[in-house]
C-alpha cells in the first residue's frame, strides 16, 4: 500500500481545505518527513488516515453508531462552525497491488451537520470508477482481509510507549495476528471454516454438521494446547532451577562483600529501599503539579473570564425563573385571580368609574416589573451557555477550585522535590563511600548484575505460570467439550466416507500451515538477527533469535548463549528490538505497508541515531513517514537524513489565522519556489 494523497477539510485543528501530496518512490528517497512543534497538528494528521481509509473500524465498531458520530462531531473544526460552515471531509488517495497489478482506490469521508443531525456521506472509487453498494461492500471485505486496522496499528511506531507495547502480555498475540495476516496463513482457517459452511449447506450430515465440525476442531486444539502446556512446564522448570543458582551466587557475593568490609547487605538494602521510596514520592509529586498545570492552571490565568462566564451563567438561571414565573402567571393563574377578585370587589377609578379591566392590566405590569431580575436588560439579554444541570454543577465546582486556589501549594511541591533530591543524593552517596576498593568495587558490580538477572527470571516464572494456569483451564474445557462432541456424533446417522474424508482434510490443511508457519517463521527470525545486530551498538549482541511456532514467545540468546529477556532492554535497545522486527516482518513476506514512525530518535544515543539513519531508514519500506520536532531531529541529523527523504512537509498552527500552515520544507530547508 502506498498513500499518494491526503486532503483534511475542517478536521481537527485543520481549518479550511489542506492537502498533502505525496510523490512516487525514485533512487532512495523513500522517506516523507513531517516537522511541526506538539500541537501543530502531526497527530491529526495520522489519526485522519485512518478514519477516511476505515471509517468506524477506526474506534473499532463495524458500523456507524451514535459514539462514533458524537467522536466525530467533537473533531468537526470550531472556528468553521463559528463561520457558519457545517461540513467536515477527509479524502485519501492510496495504490494497493493486488494479485500483482496496481490498483487506485480514492475515498472520500465527508460529514454534514443539518439542523441537529450529523450525517456521514462516503464515495469509494477504483481505478477512477465510483464503486456501487456491492462493490463498497467488496472493497470492505477486501481491505479487512489485505489490511486490517490491527494490522496498521503494529506498523505504527511510537517511540514514547513503543518498551510499553513490548512488555504488554499481549504482544505475542499481536505479533502472532500480524504474522499470520502478512503471510496469508489465516488463509488455512478460512478454507477450514468455508469447508465446514459448505457440508452445513449441503446439509450432508443433517443437524449434526455442526457438531462434528466441533469435534475435528477441538480435536485440533486439544494437540496445540498439550504442546503449549509441555513447553511451559519445561520452560518454568528450567527457569527455576536458575532462579536457584541466581539465588546461591547472590548470597556468595553478599558474605565476600562483607567479609571485605563493605556496608553489609541490610543496610544497603534499607537505603536502597528509601530511595525507591523518594523517587516514587517524587513521581507523585510530579504527577500533582502536571495536573494541576493541565487542568486547573489555565483557568486560573483566566480567573475573570471564568467569574463572567458564572455571572452569566447565574443570570441565565434569573432569567429562565423569570420567565417561566411570566409564563405560569400571565397566561392563566393571575387574570384568573384577578377575574375572580373583580366580581368580589367593585373597583373604581378616582373619578369613580368601572375600572376593572384597567386595574388588571396595570396589577399585571407592576407585577411582572417588580419580578424582573435586578441589573439585567430582559430584553436585550441573551442566553448563551444552555448548560445542563450537571454541566453547570461541574462549572461551578470548578470556579470554586480556582478562587481556592494557592499558589504556595505549587511552591510546597517544588521545595519537597528539591529536599528529596538532596535526600537520595545522599544516600547515593553513602552506598558509594562504603566501597573502598576495587575489590568491593568489583563485588557489587557483580552483584548488581545477579540481582537483576534474579528479578528477570522471577518475572519470567510468574509470567508463565500464569500462562500455565489459563493453558491447562482451557486444555480440560477442550476434553469437556470433546466428550460431549463424541457423544452426540456417535449417536447420529452419518455418512461415515465423507465425515473422514473432512477430518482428513482438516488435518493436512493444518498440518500444512504448521509447514509454513515454521518456513516464514525462520526468514523472518534470520532478517532480525541480521537487522538487529546491525544497528546495536554493541556489535554482535545476539547470537540467536526464535519464535515460538505456537506461542510467537521470543527466545534470544546472547554472544555467550545466556538468554536475553525482553525485560533486560533498555528503552533504546527495545526500540531497535522493534523496528527491526517490523523490518523483517516486511522484507520477508514481501508486503508494502507504508511504516509511520513518530518519536523515532527519543530514546536513542548519538551511534544508534547514526545506525538507524544509514543502515535502517533507506531499506525500512517503500514509504516511510516520520513525525519529528526540532529537536527530535535536529539540523545535525536531518542533513544525514536528507538523501533519502522524497517529500517534506512542517506543519505550524498559525493563531492570527487558526488555520494549520503546510510549508514544503523542514524546519531547517527554506521554503522551495
Amino acid at each position: 500500500m502506498r498513500i499518494n494523497k491526503l486532503v483534511i477539510n475542517n478536521f481537527g485543528i485543520y481549518y479550511g481545505r489542506n492537502e498533502f501530496l505525496f510523490g512516487n518512490k525514485n533512487d532512495r528517497s523513500n522517506i516523507i518527513l513531517i516537522g511541526g512543534e506538539n500541537g501543530s497538528g502531526k497527530t491529526t494528521f495520522l489519526s485522519a488516515i485512518k478514519l477516511a481509509i476505515y471509517g468506524p473500524l477506526f474506534l473499532g465498531y463495524k458500523s456507524i453508531n451514535n459514539k462514533y458520530m458524537e467522536y466525530i462531531r467533537d473533531k468537526v473544526n470550531i472556528y468553521a462552525i463559528a463561520e457558519g460552515i457545517n461540513k467536515a471531509s477527509i479524502e485519501i488517495e492510496f495504490t494497493i497491488r493486488n494479485h500483482g497489478e496496481q490498483e487506485y482506490y480514492k475515498v472520500i469521508r465527508e460529514w454534514k451537520i443539518v439542523k441537529d443531525s450529523l450525517k456521514e456521506y462516503v464515495q469509494i472509487s477504483k481505478n477512477n470508477l465510483i464503486l456501487n453498494e456491492r462493490e463498497t461492500e467488496e472493497f470492505y471485505h477486501f481491505l479487512r482481509r489485505y489490511l486490517p486496522p490491527s494490522l496498521f496499528d503494529f506498523f505504527f511506531f511510537d517511540g514514547e510507549k513503543v518498551q510499553q507495547y513490548v512488555l504488554d502480555s499481549q504482544f505475542e498475540l499481536n505479533l502472532k495476528e500480524a504474522f499470520m495476516t502478512l503471510f496469508n496463513l489465516d488463509l488455512f482457517d478460512i478454507l477450514r471454516d468455508d469447508l465446514f459452511k459448505y457440508l452445513k449447506q449441503e446439509n450432508v450430515f443433517a443437524n449434526l454438521t455442526e457438531e462434528q465440525r466441533q469435534y475435528t476442531q477441538i480435536e485440533h486444539d486439544l494437540r496445540n494446547q498439550e504442546n503449549v502446556i509441555n513447553r511451559l512446564e519445561k520452560r518454568i522448570a528450567e527457569l527455576k532451577e536458575k532462579l536457584k543458582d541466581t539465588h546461591v551466587r547472590i548470597q556468595e557475593l553478599e558474605r565476600e562483600f562483607s567479609n571485605h568490609g563493605g556496608m553489609i547487605a541490610r543496610e544497603r538494602e534499607e537505603l536502597n529501599n528509601k530511595i525507591f521510596s523518594m523517587e516514587q514520592e517524587k513521581k507523585q509529586i510530579s504527577e500533582k503539579i502536571r495536573e494541576i498545570t493541565a487542568s486547573l492552571l489555565p483557568f486560573v490565568i483566566t480567573k475573570k473570564l471564568v467569574q463572567q462566564t458564572i455571572t452569566h451563567l447565574e443570570n441565565e438561571e434569573r432569567v429562565q425563573k423569570y420567565e417561566m414565573l411570566k409564563d405560569e402567571l400571565g397566561k392563566e393563574a393571575l387574570p384568573r385571580l384577578l377575574k375572580s377578585l373583580s366580581h368580589k370587589f367593585h373597583i373604581t377609578d378616582k373619578d369613580g368609574k368601572e375600572a376593572s379591566s384597567s386595574f388588571m392590566n396595570e396589577m399585571s405590569t407592576q407585577l411582572f416589573n417588580l419580578l424582573k431580575p435586578v441589573g439585567i436588560n430582559i430584553d436585550r439579554f441573551q442566553m448563551i451557555h444552555g448548560m445542563t444541570k450537571e454541566q453547570k454543577h461541574a462549572m461551578y465546582e470548578l470556579f470554586q477550585s480556582v478562587q481556592q486556589f494557592n499558589g504556595k501549594d505549587i511552591d510546597r511541591y517544588f521545595l519537597r522535590m528539591e529536599q528529596l533530591t538532596h535526600e537520595i543524593y545522599n544516600a547515593r552517596k553513602q552506598i558509594e563511600h562504603s566501597l573502598k576498593d576495587d575489590v568491593l568495587r568489583e563485588i557489587v558490580s557483580r552483584l548488581s548484575e545477579e540481582n537483576r538477572l534474579h528479578e528477570q527470571i522471577k518475572h519470567e516464572i510468574e509470567s508463565n505460570e500464569i500462562k500455565l494456569v489459563q493453558a491447562k483451564k482451557f486444555y480440560n474445557d477442550l476434553v469437556n467439550q470433546k466428550e460431549k462432541a463424541a457423544k452426540r456424533v456417535h449417536k447420529a446417522q452419518k455418512d461415515g466416507n465423507i465425515f473422514e474424508l473432512c477430518q482428513k482434510l482438516n488435518i493436512v490443511l493444518t498440518r500444512y500451515q504448521e509447514i509454513q508457519i515454521k518456513k516464514y517463521l525462520g526468514t523472518v527470525e534470520t532478517y532480525f538477527l541480521q537487522m538487529f545486530n546491525s544497528l546495536m551498538r554493541k556489535g554482535q549482541f545476539l547470537n540467536s533469535f526464535k519464535i515460538d511456532p505456537y506461542t510467537f514467545e521470543l527466545i534470544m540468546l546472547n554472544h555467550t548463549n545466556s538468554p536475553v529477556f525482553k525485560h533486560s532492554l533498555s528503552a533504546g535497545e527495545t526500540q531497535i528490538f522493534f523496528l527491526s522486527l517490523l523490518w523483517a516482518l516486511l522484507k520477508a513476506s514481501k508486503q508494502q505497508i507504508p511504516l509511520v514512525l513518530d518519536t523515532l530518535f527519543g530514546r536513542l544515543d548519538h551511534t544508534h541515531k547514526e545506525n538507524l539513519i544509514n543502515r535502517y531508514l533507506p531499506i525500512a519500506g517503500n514509504q516511510v513517514i516520520i513525525l519529528s520536532t526540532n529537536t527530535e531531529i535536529d539540523e545535525y541529523y536531518y542533513q544525514k537524513i536528507k538523501p533519502y527523504i522524497q517529500q517534506e512537509f512542517l506543519l505550524s498552527f498559525n493563531r492570527e489565522t487558526n488555520q494549520v500552515e503546510i510549508n514544503h520544507n523542514y524546519f531547517f530547508q527554506k521554503v522551495r519556489n
